[in-house]
């Protein structure tokens, strides 16, 4: 955090407020509950050391002043306090600073507490919240939220929440220096949750236990072949609003591969469709493509593989020439392609974010500007479900890209990540986004109309939502296409079962 606001411009970190009599780390209040924290802590959740360079260097000359020394905390001239203690000491001077006290609820509910509760709750999301502190004993209020997948772990829950509170705080310090935070309009903020008890640990010990065992499971069965989890793709003839999954033809892999992430495009007449082909056996994923013909999903073939993995095959045209952004997180960079023979021979063409955990990148014209949006990774656990970046394009070529001066601009596991082309259609735009929550990836599929679009501000609202409802054994649904008068999705099936190739094989029906 302190890295982050060094590295800003519109920002300046004046000192740091610091206590002599406890320099130790917050732990959980419970007794209990601390042993088992300091356990896991040990095993599961080693905390990852970041390159603070630029801070590192303003320790040399910084003005450290006890949190008892009122008039030397004064003394620092802050707009604002960051409080990442627990024991509430300045909240009495909240009154003096413009913008009062920030404490994030992940540390000001009590360590692991609010991590705790969701696991034990079986909530959905697991909530951060930047509250505002207005003095002692005083109401409070949220500065803002965000909604996080839950980890079933506590220790990697609590510094999960810990790592994206940082993003959360960084952007909401940037909206003050903008001066585009209005205190006057700040919500309550809930109640604090209560402290983890002997029977909150019970029945997380009892969550644990069964997490653990899903995922042991989980991996016997894909060395069985039965692909777990396992996306196909689904088609009919339709618009995006009148698409019904459990009406749709389904297309699925022969072998022990799955099909995801699909994209239509037209060519001569006909209509093809590109997707992720997913193998179990390498746990990597390529390029391939097929046409939609009479009998489904038609002479699908690889078209672009590479030594890392690839997926979210997004198409677009500059130039009279066609371009795919494929999802090349593991290069670590965001990939453009130029088609050289359709569909099957593609060249590098250009990168457009070089050092950057990205995911399922899409670009759209908005009346006169080009707009990336795309799903970053601001923390070490490489997640990209929860926060959804803006950048504004000088053109398809993305030679040049200016970040939104608010990344991110959505902040919610359950509608920030892209599924799919935004789709504009009489004169609005549609986002296709992911449902990431449950504590599943792909869990249900979202068609968010964008209400409003510059480099200052983002809104966007919710028209449509596809659960994972519609036919039995499903389990997800995160992504669709529209292109003409067909659309497509991709459905996620809890075991996918062998494929018609992987049985052949299996019974030696196939090669020797």
């Amino acid at each position: 955090m302190a890295e982050g606001i060094c590295r800003d411009p519109g920002l300046e970190l004046c000192g740091l407020i610091v206590s002599s009599s406890d320099a130790s780390e917050p732990v959980p209040e419970n007794a209990i509950f601390r042993l088992w924290w300091k356990l896991e802590r040990r095993f599961a959740a080693k905390p990852m050391a970041a390159e603070c360079g630029l801070f590192e260097t303003y320790l040399e000359s910084v003005t450290k002043t006890d949190v008892s020394d009122k008039a030397s905390v004064l003394g620092l001239g802050a707009d604002v306090v960051i409080d990442l203690s627990v024991d509430k000491r300045l909240d009495h001077l909240a009154g003096e600073f413009r913008y009062g006290i920030w404490a994030p609820s992940v540390i000001r509910d009590g360590v692991g507490n609010s991590a705790m509760h969701a696991i034990v709750k079986a909530s959905p999301v697991t909530d951060i919240h930047l509250v505002h502190v207005s003095g002692t004993n005083q109401p409070r209020s949220v500065i803002a939220s965000a909604a996080l997948n839950t980890k079933f772990v506590v220790s990697r829950n609590h510094l999960f929440m810990c790592e994206k509170t940082v993003t959360l705080i960084l952007r909401e310090l940037k909206r003050a220096s903008l001066n585009a935070l209005d205190m006057e309009t700040l919500k309550p903020a809930p109640d604090a949750v209560k402290s983890t008890g002997i029977a909150d640990l019970a029945l997380y010990s009892v969550k644990l236990i069964a997490g653990l065992a899903a995922r042991v499971i989980e991996k016997i069965a894909t060395k069985a072949g039965l692909r777990p989890g396992m996306f196909f793709l689904k088609t009919m003839d339709s618009d995006i609003s009148g698409a019904d999954p459990s009406i749709m033809q389904p297309h699925t892999a022969p072998s022990n591969e799955y099909y995801a992430d699909p994209f239509l495009w037209e060519k001569d007449g006909e209509t093809f469709c590109f997707f992720e082909v997913f193998d179990y056996a390498t746990q990597k994923g390529h390029i391939s493509a097929g046409r939609l013909g009479d009998n489904g999903l038609e002479d699908v073939a690889p078209v672009l593989k590479t030594d890392y993995h690839l997926s979210f095959p997004f198409l677009f045209e500059y130039q009279d020439e066609l371009f795919m952004m494929p999802e090349t997180c593991g290069a670590k960079r965001i990939e453009t392609w130029r088609c050289v023979e359709f569909p099957h021979k593609w060249v590098r063409e250009a990168t457009i974010l070089d050092d950057v955990i990205a995911a399922d990148s899409s670009l759209v014209q908005i009346g006169e500007d080009w707009w990336l949006f795309t799903n970053i990774s601001t923390d070490p656990f490489g997640e990209m479900n929860s926060e959804l970046h803006l950048y504004k394009a000088d053109s398809p070529a993305m030679t040049k890209l200016t970040p939104h001066a608010l990344n991110p601009v959505v902040f919610d596991t359950r509608t920030a990540r892209n599924g799919g082309r935004i789709l504009e259609q009489d004169g609005a735009y549609f986002r296709m986004s992911q449902d990431n929550s449950h504590g599943r990836y792909g869990y249900g599929l979202n068609v968010m109309k964008i209400d409003h679009i510059s480099l200052n501000d983002y809104r966007e609202t919710m028209v449509r939502k596809i659960e994972p409802d519609f036919e039995p054994g499903v389990i997800g649904c995160h992504h669709m296409d529209a292109r003409g008068d067909k659309v497509v999705i991709d459905v996620r099936r809890r075991v996918g079962g062998y494929g018609a190739r992987s049985r052949a094989e299996r019974s030696g029906g196939v090669g020797g």
